[in-house]
């Protein structure tokens, strides 16, 4: 399988970018797919990531763009909150802040930030994570009962699940973008059991981490980013598997 293997430091205008995607993502973009057809997830794809094709369609974020493909296609600029909605023949949802892990909605004519080099850093990460997760989701078996890859926009990682449930043996496996927890990109592994072994020590919630800084710093020591990340994901998954 194909993975990328090297990842760029991230721009300063990192952060504020990738909180304007989520709010687009969770009050905009998901919003359309769910009135059309109750969906809510989302994948990476070249330039940003994507909704999966519902009602003829597919919206994505391209760079600086929001793009629809399929019927009413078209492709903008980026702009707000509310312009983005109407593209899509919607009003932005804000119930969703009520929910865990998602932003405030805010001004929803406010001129949302979109730095391109920072679309670049984020889309990058989403791929990054997604043949991590893929390599794993190969290795598995039918007893695993293993999902897709998923970006949920309420809290905007890309995740799957995998193990075992009857067993007390599943756990999530994903990549943030950034969030409470850290406010940069990291590979987490969160047993359902908990913690289950000194390896999920993460002191800000209950699992295991490995953070785009360790990647890039062993990248520079002339290691591969990608094998170090399926290694992390490996290595938690044995961990999961023998917990009695």
């Amino acid at each position: 399988m194909s993975m990328e293997t090297s990842l760029r430091p991230l721009p300063a205008a990192y952060l504020e970018t990738t909180a304007a995607l989520h709010r687009l993502a969770v009050y905009v973009i998901s919003p359309a797919q769910r009135i059309a057809n109750g969906g809510i997830i989302m994948h990476a794809s070249p330039g940003g990531f994507s909704t999966f094709e519902f009602a003829g369609r597919t919206v994505r974020v391209d760079g600086v763009d929001l793009v629809v493909e399929g019927r009413d296609s078209l492709r903008m600029p980026i702009s707000s909150l509310r312009a983005a909605a109407l593209a899509l023949g919607i009003e932005p949802d804000v119930r969703q802040q009520e929910q865990f892990d998602v932003p405030p909605a805010g001004e929803l004519d406010a001129p949302l930030t979109i730095d391109p080099n920072a679309v670049a850093s984020l889309a990058e990460w989403f791929a990054f994570v997604t043949d991590a997760l893929e390599v794993i989701r190969a290795e598995s078996g039918p007893q695993d009962d293993v999902s897709i890859v998923r970006i949920w926009p309420e809290h905007f990682d890309a995740a799957i699940d995998h193990g075992d449930q009857a067993a007390k043996r599943r756990g999530t496996f994903g990549g943030s973008p950034g969030d409470r927890h850290h406010a940069e990109p990291y590979l987490y592994v969160s047993p359902w059991a908990g913690r289950i072994d000194a390896f999920f020590g993460d002191p800000s919630f209950r699992g295991a981490s490995l953070t785009h800084t360790q990647l890039v710093e062993v990248q520079r020591a002339g290691s591969d980013p990608a094998a170090v990340a399926v290694a992390f994901l490996r290595e938690a998954r044995d961990l999961i598997a023998r917990h009695a």
